[in-house]
This record gives C-alpha cells, structure tokens and sequence, in this order.
C-alpha cells in the first residue's frame, strides 16, 4: 500500500440539475404516499337508498256508501165509495198481481141504482122517439102550409128538450156504472199486500183512510248519499258514463247481493248539512230478499279498469309547484322529475305523466339524497 492509497477521497459537489432531480422525486414520492394513505382513509361511499320501478296494474277503487232500499212504488188503497165489506179476496202478505181484486165493498145498493138508471134512460129515449115524431109529421103539415110555423117550432124545441133530458140519463147511467166498478178495489201494480186494516162486514168510506197497502218490491231503488267532492272529481276525469260503473249492494251478514244495480239519476239539490248528494240506483228483487227501507251497504267500482302507470304513495314528494319524484337513472344519478297525478288508494298513487313504466322511483332515502347525486340504489325487495 502506498502513502497516496492511505489519502482520503476528496467528496464530489453535485451540480444544480441533480439536485433538483432530486427534489421532483422526493416530492412525486411524497404525493404517491399521500394519494396512497388518501384512498386508504376512503373518499365517502354513494349513499345507499331504495327504490322500486314504475308499473302498469289495475287501479280499481271500491267506494261504499250507506243506502236504504225504496220501493219504485207503494199504493194506499182507500174506498171510493161507502158500503160493508166482503170476505177479503187476498191473504195479507202474499204477492199480488195488477188488477186483482183486493177488496169488495157489499154491491147490490149500486147494482140496483145501475138499473133503475137504465130504466130511466129508455124512458128519456121513449120520449126522445115521440117527440121526433111529432116533429116529423108537423114538418110535412107545415110543407102543405097546413099548420101554422110556431106549431113547428114547439115541436122542434121539444124534441131538443128529450134529447137533452135522455143526455142527463145516460150521465147517470155511467156515473151509476162507475159507482159499482169502484165496489171492486183492485191491486194497481204488482207487488206485495200488506195488511188489511178493515176485515169482512166493515163499513168503509173514503174518509175511512188506508184499507191495505201494496208495495212493488221488483225493481227496487236504493238511495244513498254521494260526497259532493266525489262527484266533482269524476266530471273532471271526464267519467260521467255511468255504464262502466259496477253497483252491488252488501248484506248485513257481509255477503253480496246476487243482482248488481244501475244507477238511475243524482239528486238535483245537495244536502247543505252533509255536502253530499242523494243518488238512486236500481237492482231487480225477483226473490224479494230485498225489503221496502232496509239499510244497505252500496259498494261502487269501476267495472272495466284498465292498467295505468302507478308509484308507491312513499315516493311521491310535494312543493309549491306540486308534486314530483325523484328517479335514479342509468347512470346511477338522481334526477327530479314533476309529475301529474290522478287518484289515490290504499298508498298507491296513480301517475297520469311523467314517468314511463320500468323507470326507478327512490322510495327511501330520500332525504340523503339531491339532484345530480351518485347513489347506490337497490331494488326493494332484494337482499
């Protein structure tokens, strides 16, 4: 070893460029580490919400309203006339049939002044025939001037004085008629007879008031109060064709009556203490099961509904400009988007426009979330 290898080795100054070489790579160094630790911390995950798809499905909304039954007709039968009354022609309760006779009031009084009328109207005619003879003859005297023209004359107001007298007659004989026909009262329309209020040998009278009554049961109405609003919004949506509308009546023991009904017509005035208004609709009653003022229950659907675009009621969001949704789109992001609505049952909301079926509605998590926003969204439903 030589005295020049034991000399230390003089250090090299680095020039300017390495230096900062140097100093770049410390820092992409440190920027590595930094972005590194950072996406170890983690950026804020999308918030997480729930949404379902816009369909098609059957809306279908039962109303039920309280009704009470009403005969289409219900007939006092009073007496005409007086007399004493004759076994009844009817059991009390049975079904009649119109014209039948109810009641026969005793007729021989009126059958004897039917026929004493009569004979008096052959005699008005006896003497209608005399007088026209006269008359006849004394025209052929007056021809021949045989006799004088007043003597004509007397003849002719004769003979207009028979036949005036025989007119009268002949009133009375119908009116004697009418009299007996009335002895018979007859059922005046189909339906039930009720009780009679006066049995076999009563006398009776016009002013002896109600002697039965008869109750037409088939058809039969029921009249049942329709809220105002209701009825409003149905002349909005345009939906005043009665003839898609499904009318049932519900009995007291929860089962259904066996004929559906038509509605016939809306009361003219509303009811100022209930805001509604009295419709009446009517249901054939072959079987009787209906009876005259018995309390139903009306349940009222739409009879051919078809398939409208629908959105849960947990969705739908309002505001001064009315209401809207908010949607996750293909992208993952949240949009607004107004919407117009039609009605709504049991937490389902009819959407008229603005959505199309298969669209995503966030049904929860809403309020995590804005416009614009990447969310996590998942099916509800799905685990």
């Amino acid at each position: 070893m030589t005295t020049l290898d034991l000399l230390p080795t003089p250090k090299r100054k680095s020039s300017f460029g390495e230096r900062m070489s140097a100093l770049l790579a410390a820092s992409i160094m440190i920027g590595g580490l930094s972005g590194s630790a950072l996406a170890q911390q983690g950026q804020p995950p999308a918030p997480a919400v729930i949404v379902e798809e816009v369909k098609e499905q059957v809306v279908s909304e039962e109303r039920i309203f309280a009704g009470r039954t009403e005969a289409v007709s219900r007939v006092d039968l009073i007496a005409r006339v007086g007399g004493f009354l004759e076994p009844l022609k009817f059991k009390e309760g049975q079904r009649v049939e119109k014209g039948q006779v109810l009641f026969e009031i005793n007729q021989e009084p009126y059958q004897f002044a039917v026929e004493q009328r009569q004979a008096n109207l052959e005699s008005a005619q006896a003497k209608v025939d005399l007088a026209k003879l006269d008359f006849d003859r004394k025209q052929r005297l007056v021809d021949r001037d045989a006799i004088a023209v007043s003597e004509l004359d007397v003849a002719r107001a004769t003979l207009k004085e028979a036949e005036a007298t025989r007119a009268l007659r002949e009133a009375d004989l119908e009116l004697a008629k009418l009299d007996l026909s009335y002895t018979e009262i007859r059922s005046p329309s189909n339906g039930i007879v009720g009780s009679a209020t006066f049995k076999e040998g009563a006398y009776v009278t016009a002013a002896s008031g109600t002697l039965a009554t008869v109750t037409a049961l088939d058809p039969i109405r029921v009249s049942f109060p329709v809220p105002l609003d209701l009825i409003i919004q149905a002349q909005r949506n345009d939906m005043q064709n009665t003839s898609n509308l499904r009318l049932r009546i519900r009995l007291s023991d929860g089962k259904f009556y066996g004929h559906e009904g038509t509605l016939e017509y809306f009361d003219a005035t509303a009811n100022p203490g209930t805001d509604t208004v009295t419709a009446r609709a009517e249901f054939p009653n072959p079987d009787r099961m209906l009876f005259d003022r018995q309390l139903v229950d009306v349940v009222a659907a739409e009879r051919d509904a078809q398939p409208q675009l629908v959105i849960s009621q947990a969705s739908m969001l309002l505001d001064q400009e009315g209401p809207y949704v908010l949607i996750v789109n293909d992208k993952d992001e949240v949009e607004q988007r107004r919407i117009t609505i039609g009605q709504q049952v049991q937490g389902i909301v009819v959407v008229n426009s603005g959505l199309e079926a298969g669209e995503q509605v966030i049904t929860s998590g809403i309020q995590k979330v804005r416009p614009g926003q990447v969310v996590n969204a998942r099916l509800a439903g799905q685990s």
